[in-house]
C-alpha cells in the first residue's frame, strides 16, 4: 500500500496541473477574445491565414493596410492568371459574394473577406466585423 501511495499523490498533482494550464489557457482565449470585441476597430487586422487561398496562376501585386472610422481592413491586389476575367478569379476563390467567417480557436472574432473587380485586377478587403 505504501508503494501506491506516491503515485497517487504524484497523478493528482499532475491531474491538478494539467487542469489549472487549462484553465489558464481558457482565461487567456475568453480576454483575447472580449479584446477583439471591445477594440477591434482600433486598429486590429485578421491574420492571413483567414485569407481565402489565392489559386495557381493568380499572383498577389500588392498588399496593404487602410483604416478609417469603421476600422482597418487588410487590401490584397491579385492579379488573375492569363486569359481570366477578375470576376472569374473572384467566383474561384469563393468570393462572388461577400462572406462573414465564423470565429476559430485562434482567432475569436468573425471576419469578413469582399473582393471588387478593378482595372483587371480583383482587390480582397479583409477585417473585423
Amino acid at each position: 500500500m505504501t508503494s501506491r501511495t506516491p503515485l497517487r499523490r504524484r497523478t493528482k498533482h499532475v491531474l491538478v496541473a494539467v487542469s489549472v494550464t487549462l484553465g489558464l489557457l481558457s482565461c487567456l482565449w475568453v480576454l483575447s477574445f472580449l479584446w477583439l470585441q471591445v477594440f477591434k476597430t482600433e486598429g486590429s487586422l485578421p491574420p492571413k491565414s483567414r485569407m481565402p487561398e489565392v489559386p495557381s496562376g493568380a499572383t498577389i501585386a500588392d498588399e496593404s493596410m487602410e483604416c478609417a472610422s469603421g476600422g482597418c481592413w487588410r487590401t490584397i491586389t491579385v492579379v488573375p492568371a492569363a486569359g481570366q476575367s477578375p470576376e472569374d478569379l473572384a467566383r474561384q476563390m469563393g468570393l462572388s459574394e461577400d462572406l462573414s467567417l465564423p470565429p476559430t480557436l485562434f482567432d475569436p472574432a468573425s471576419v469578413y473577406v469582399g473582393a471588387d473587380p478593378k482595372e483587371g485586377k480583383l482587390l480582397v478587403h479583409i477585417g473585423y466585423q
